[in-house]
């Protein structure tokens, strides 16, 4: 009888189920590695969500303080002060912060209601990148990508000691999707 005995390797089991059946497949076009990953981000953005007032002021104002050029494109914060904070209450730099988190919050929700499929959640970014192109003038695609930072450092401040490399992995990816299809929709 040998001492040692070869350790038996099971089978690779089947597509794991859980109480929703099979495990969910993500759409490769959103450039996560699988739907685990989104499952991930979305719990973080749970957090954003419950915030959502002060994120959204906490991106647009580091996005125009850090951009000063694009000020003059919204008319609506023509009342608001010259340096943007959190603790801005004009109702015009409120409503514009709002669109801009709700967004990206669209499209987490799209994506979340159809993981297999970012059709629809491809076609509200590209949307709104039409409508960049469309209504706002003097906007050029690369502008998009200046949002990056401010965005992950937005979701920095809300997730506090939660935010590792994992989670600004995970949301410098969904920003370079939502990017992506902005510039697809803005150059079509």
């Amino acid at each position: 009888m040998p001492v040692f005995k070869k350790k038996k390797t099971k089978e690779a089991a089947p597509c794991p189920l859980d109480a929703d059946g099979p495990v969910k497949v993500l759409d490769k076009r959103v450039g996560m590695d699988c739907y685990r990953d989104f499952f991930t981000l979305k719990n973080f953005w749970k957090t954003v969500r419950r915030n959502e007032k002060d994120c959204g002021k906490a991106l647009l104002s580091r996005y125009l303080n850090a951009n000063p050029q694009f000020r003059s494109k919204y008319p609506k914060l023509r009342n608001a002060p010259e340096e943007l904070s959190t603790s801005c209450s004009d109702s015009g730099f409120e409503n514009v912060s709002a669109q801009y988190l709700k967004l990206f919050d669209d499209v987490i929700t799209i994506i979340e209601e159809q993981p297999g499929d970012a059709s629809d959640a491809i076609t509200r970014l590209t949307n709104c990148g039409k409508m960049h192109k469309n209504k706002v003038e003097g906007v050029k695609a690369a502008d998009f990508a200046l949002m990056e930072k401010p965005f992950l450092k937005m979701v920095e401040d809300v997730l506090q000691d939660r935010f590792n490399d994992k989670a600004e992995t995970l949301f410098s990816k969904f920003f370079q999707f939502c990017q992506k299809y902005m510039n697809e929709g803005f150059n079509a």
